[in-house]
């Protein structure tokens, strides 16, 4: 269930768009009557986007150009929202830039996963030097609080941890306090998002909390199959493909999968690499469940495999999911 990660790829485009603008002044604000509100939630026809770094104040430059949003995505509510730091503190971060998709309304949105297959997205900072910090693929690396969102402007707060990527970054980047009030670029699509568009899936692993970055879910004509992955343990269930709503047992039975294993390494290595054996159970139950979409919870108790560096049981509560199904009928 690997995927090339494209994240940084579009943040380097985005940066690159953001100071193309910040060189043009045909970049103008249809909400803005130059009026100073300081409204801490945004949404008040302000252009702005400010936020502490590591304890630093970072601002983006107040020139047309320095805020800037974009609608690249418009059928599945995907947003591009770019801030670059014309001034100041430079070694700080020149540029800020949040990518979510699946947004449907106001709200607040995970960072710190795919903005494909979830609601929200990713964000990061690409300093004056090239340096680049991403939030990782935990699942919970930060969240936006979109409080306003109009066909011609974009609000809301901000805060996430972003990692050392590339361009000779290291360490972390601890964004807090994070406002932003943009114009949309073009004016922008307020889709609504097909029944198969986005998910969540999230539970609680031997106590501690865990949240899909990436989610698949489908159905063939036998089967039905739901995973997650973030940066710490991926999850596999499928079962036969049930006949409604209601409560079906997970196993490793003939024709259905319950497993559990790092991401990030190979069997035998990783003490979360592999969980999952003949015997081991668990429920899923469906509140709801169409071609399109399905909802519900589920619990498991997955016993470590032999041979590999995993040890005890992986605990499984509190799971529950909301999702879209790929289907073949």
């Amino acid at each position: 269930m690997r995927r090339n990660d494209l994240r940084p790829g579009i943040m380097m485009i985005a940066a690159c768009l953001l100071a193309a603008c910040s060189d043009s002044s045909s970049v103008t604000d249809p909400d803005d009557d130059g009026s100073n509100n300081n409204n801490n939630n945004g949404g008040a026809g302000s252009t702005r986007m400010t936020a502490t770094i590591d304890g630093k104040a970072w601002s983006a430059g107040a020139t047309p150009g320095g805020v800037v949003a974009l609608q690249p995505l418009p059928k599945s509510g995907g947003y591009l929202i770019m801030g670059l730091e014309l001034s100041g503190s430079g070694v700080i971060g020149a540029t800020m830039t949040i990518n979510i998709n699946n947004i449907s309304g106001p709200g607040t949105y995970t960072l710190g996963v795919d903005a494909v297959s979830t609601y929200g997205g990713f964000a990061g900072i690409t300093s004056s030097t090239g340096g680049n910090w991403l939030t990782p693929l935990s699942g919970s690396a930060g969240t936006i609080t979109i409080t306003t969102l109009t066909t011609t402007r974009i609000a809301g707060t901000f805060t996430y941890t972003a990692s050392a990527v590339s361009g000779g970054a290291t360490g972390t980047r601890s964004v807090t306090n994070g406002i932003f009030d943009a114009p949309i670029s073009g004016n922008a699509v307020l889709p609504v998002l097909t029944d198969s568009m986005g998910g969540k899936l999230s539970g609680t692993l031997s106590g501690q909390p865990w949240n899909a970055a990436i989610i698949s879910a489908g159905t063939t004509a036998t089967h039905l199959s739901l995973s997650g992955i973030n940066d710490r343990q991926t999850l596999v269930f499928t079962i036969p493909k049930p006949a409604g709503a209601g409560t079906y047992q997970l196993s490793n039975a003939a024709g259905s999968i319950l497993l559990a294993w790092d991401p990030s390494a190979v069997a035998p290595s990783g003490t979360r690499c592999c969980y999952g054996i003949a015997g081991d159970v668990g429920s899923i139950t469906f509140t709801s469940l169409t071609t399109t979409r399905a909802k519900g919870v589920l619990s498991a108790t997955l016993r470590a495999q032999p041979g590999t560096a995993a040890t005890g049981q992986l605990v499984i509560t509190g799971g529950t999911f909301d999702v879209g199904l790929f289907h073949k009928p």
